[in-house]
Formats: structure tokens, sequence, C-alpha cells
């Protein structure tokens, strides 16, 4: 009885193996039969970095470019400045900044965690004017979508123009919701607002190196900002 049970289950056994050998043979055969897809070589493409290094040099930082300064009026130059302060000439304008900025003489910031009287004066000063200039110009874009969306498409006379009518216009507007009766005070001003824009050769390559250099001059921006703390504390 045992002996005939054995060797069902081991025919049954033998059977499962036939199916499954038979099953992966017809399976890597058609494995074998299937077209291999072409392996693909990474295409390598040839770039030439000393000419193309020669060409930008010549289309935009040579004496003689190719491009004139017409095609590209904002260039990213600092707008020269010259002024007097504690004694020191500087030839740069600055921005009012907070913190975030790093420390350049375009950007002059208030000093981090004044400890002497001077020190508090100039911050709370450098606040108090920052703050002031943000929130006019707050309310400017407020009112007027021009000055919401990006201007380089205009020339810097023409984003003179617009920020001086904006002002006008805004100041307008508010006369006119107080409902008074305010004398005309408004000045006559030239129609060239704004420096006038010289289609000259652009800067040699070493200049525009030295011009940047002056830009990030950390010492230069702690001199600035020492000056203008005295300023600040003498006129106090």
């Amino acid at each position: 009885m045992s002996s005939s049970s054995s060797s069902s289950s081991d025919g049954m056994e033998g059977d499962m193996i036939g199916a499954f050998q038979a099953e992966y043979e017809e399976a890597m055969l058609n494995l074998e039969a299937e077209p291999r897809r072409p392996r693909r070589h990474r295409e390598f493409i040839r770039r030439d970095r000393l000419g193309a290094h020669d060409r930008l040099y010549d289309d935009y930082f040579a004496d003689n470019c190719a491009y004139p300064p017409s095609f590209f009026r904002r260039r990213g130059e600092a707008p020269i400045v010259n002024f007097t302060v504690n004694g020191h000439e500087y030839n740069y304008g600055y921005y009012l900044a907070d913190g975030i900025y790093p420390s350049w003489p375009v950007f002059m910031k208030g000093v981090t965690l004044p400890q002497s009287e001077k020190h508090r004066l100039f911050t709370a000063a450098q606040s108090a004017w920052r703050k002031d200039v943000e929130c006019a110009f707050g309310v400017l874009k407020a009112r007027f979508n021009i000055l919401a969306v990006p201007g380089r498409s205009y020339s810097r006379r023409t984003l003179g123009l617009i920020m001086r009518a904006c002002v006008i216009l805004h100041n307008m507007i508010i006369d006119d919701e107080r409902d008074t009766n305010l004398e005309d005070i408004y000045e006559t001003v030239d129609s060239n607002v704004g420096p006038a824009i010289h289609n000259n050769a652009p800067p040699s390559l070493a200049a525009r190196i030295q011009m940047d250099n002056e830009m990030r001059d950390s010492p230069m921006y702690t001199q600035l900002q020492h000056d203008l703390i005295e300023h600040v504390w003498a006129n106090a």
C-alpha cells in the first residue's frame, strides 16, 4: 500500500519537473529567437573650446568688439557717483541693504549687533532710510503695474521717465483723494531725465575686471561704513 502511494507521488513529482523543464526550454528558445537591440554608443561632439573663447572675447570684451554698446544698454555697471565723506573720496554710489547682501561698497548695511552708541545710531538711521525707500517703492508698485514687471527692455532714460511719471501721478491721486486745494508745487523738469547714454566703445576686459574688483572690495566697504558712521554721528 505504501509502496504504491510513494511511486505515484514520485510519478507526479517527475511529471511536474518535466513540465517545468519543457516550459523553461521553450522560454529560452523564444529569447534566442528575438533579435537583440543594437547597443547605442554615446555620440561624441567635438567642441572647439579655445576657438569659442576667442570668439566670445572678440564679440563682447575686446576694445573694438563686434557688438556696440547700443545692443546692450544694461551691462551691469554701477553708475559713477563722486562724493566725499569724512575726508575720503569715493567713486561709486551705494544701495541701502539688509544683512543678506554681501559686504561690498555698493551695498551699505547696518552694523550687526551694534555695541557703541555710534553704531546704534547709524544702524537705526540706515534701517529707517531703507524702510522709507522700501515703503515708497512698495506703494508705487502696488498702484502701477508697470513698476512691478521686469524693465530690462527699457533704456535708462525711459526708466527714469516712467519712475518720475508714476511719482507725479501718485501725488496727484493723493491730492484728489484728500479733496484738498493745494497749490501747484510740481516742478518743471527737463525732458532729459537721468544720465545720457553714450554709444562709445565699451571698456576693455582689464578695465571691467578692475571695476568688478572695486565693487567687491571688502576693505573699501569697511572704510566707507566707518566714514558714514562718523558722518551720521557728527551731524546727529
